[in-house]
């Protein structure tokens, strides 16, 4: 099998999002991250799925606007924690990170993942939407109080990230790791299909001999 061409990944981020930066990363695109700052309430209004999709978007178009070129295309992400159709954003403090664990002790939540690969040239926006389903175990007052010591809780959607200690606690997940991570590769390489963009792993030039 012949090696992989390199080709050159050029992507705008607009994220600071560790998670997304390392997924990212370990696929081999050449990160350009550019965070961006939005007002998230414009969204509050919109059901979760559209909330989502709507702040990806933005996202997007406000880290395109703020960061030169190259890349040509720009990424924005969302992701939404919620419980019985009610959407948990990031916790303030300890307090509400406990208060948010404790309702999702035993329960199945949703996770919904929305993501939007920009064209910065003609500004036409690529959407897709992840919604995944985690249940969490019985959660005691030692496992909460050992969850809230490592703070992890910190700036995470529902107050917990599933690729860390959280894992411990999750009895079966229908739907995409990646996406209740933060970034639905499935969804990602949907997209970057439909527009041409050259595959991470340079799969047009692979191929086999015998």
């Amino acid at each position: 099998m012949m090696e992989p061409a390199k080709q050159a990944r050029p992507l705008l981020l607009a994220s600071a999002s560790p998670r997304r930066i390392e997924m990212l990363e370990r696929l081999g695109f050449e990160l350009t991250i550019a965070p961006a700052d939005i007002d998230e309430s414009v969204c509050d209004d919109l059901p979760i799925g559209e909330r989502v999709v709507k702040l990806a978007e933005l996202k997007a178009r406000a880290g395109s606007a703020a960061a030169g070129y190259p890349p040509i295309w720009a990424l924005g992400a969302d992701t939404l924690v919620s419980l019985d159709g009610i959407a948990m954003g990031k916790p303030a403090g300890e307090v509400e990170a406990r208060e948010m664990l404790s309702a999702l002790s035993g329960r199945t939540h949703r996770v919904t993942t929305g993501i939007c690969v920009l064209d910065r040239r003609s500004g036409e926006a690529h959407t897709a939407v992840s919604e995944s389903s985690v249940h969490f175990s019985p959660l005691g007052e030692e496992e909460l109080d050992g969850y809230l010591a490592t703070g992890e809780w910190r700036g995470a959607a529902g107050a917990y990230r599933i690729q860390e200690h959280a894992s411990y606690f999750v009895e079966w997940l229908e739907g995409s790791f990646s996406g209740v991570v933060g970034l639905p590769l499935h969804e990602f390489y949907a997209i970057l299909s439909a527009i041409g963009y050259p595959f991470p792993f340079g799969l047009a030039a692979v191929s086999t001999s015998r």
